[in-house]
């Protein structure tokens, strides 16, 4: 089999450079992983590398026809291996080697699913609308009074909060007996001599 690749220099190209060309192709590199898969047989690298770039080049014209066709065929793949997987798992007598299978068959299910719906977006793309300025408010307040703001803000002494203290410079006792609840009027707090010592 003839492993190397052949792809012909540039006129304003040195060798190295060629080499650092041919090695960054996208589509030389899968050639070369393809080949040593042993996929092709005999088949050169470079009759690989030119069908892959005969397909990018689709791509990039907007043909999709291959790109659709493979996730087909590879929902199609998954599928058949989720029920293989499912089918040995079934089979299975302990329940450890039925959880590997049934793990293994759900995950080529869901890759599967995955396969598809990245089919259903590349048929059929989400429409994106780009927008200059978008005002999105979730709360909004209304002020419909009839004061009037000042023109000017002014600086105003903050009221104090007075849910802590009883009077001014005044705290509220915390062990001081509480009022009875109005809910269950017969109990009452507990007397002085049932109380804990501190």
């Amino acid at each position: 089999m003839s492993e190397s690749l052949k792809i012909s220099q540039r006129s304003d190209e040195t060798q190295s450079q060629e080499l650092a060309r041919i090695g960054l192709t996208p589509e030389c590199l899968s050639a070369i992983v393809l080949v040593k898969c042993k996929n092709f047989g005999d088949t050169p690298v470079t009759e690989v590398a030119q069908e892959l770039t005969r397909q990018t080049t689709a791509v990039s014209s907007g043909d999709m026809t291959r790109a659709e066709s493979m996730l087909l065929a590879q929902a199609h793949a998954l599928d058949g291996l989720f029920a293989t997987l499912a089918c040995r798992a079934m089979e299975q007598k302990h329940l450890e080697n039925m959880d590997r299978f049934l793990r293994l068959a759900l995950k080529a299910q869901n890759q599967s699913r995955a396969t598809l719906q990245t089919l259903a977006d590349l048929k059929t793309p989400k429409q994106i609308a780009f927008v200059k300025q978008a005002n999105v408010g979730n709360q909004i307040q209304v002020n419909n009074g009839t004061q009037k703001q000042p023109a000017c803000a002014r600086k105003t002494k903050r009221a104090q909060n007075e849910l802590l203290e009883v009077g001014h410079e005044q705290r509220l006792d915390t062990r001081a007996k509480g009022a009875t609840g109005s809910v269950d009027s017969e109990m009452e707090t507990v007397g002085k001599k049932y109380r804990a010592a501190k």
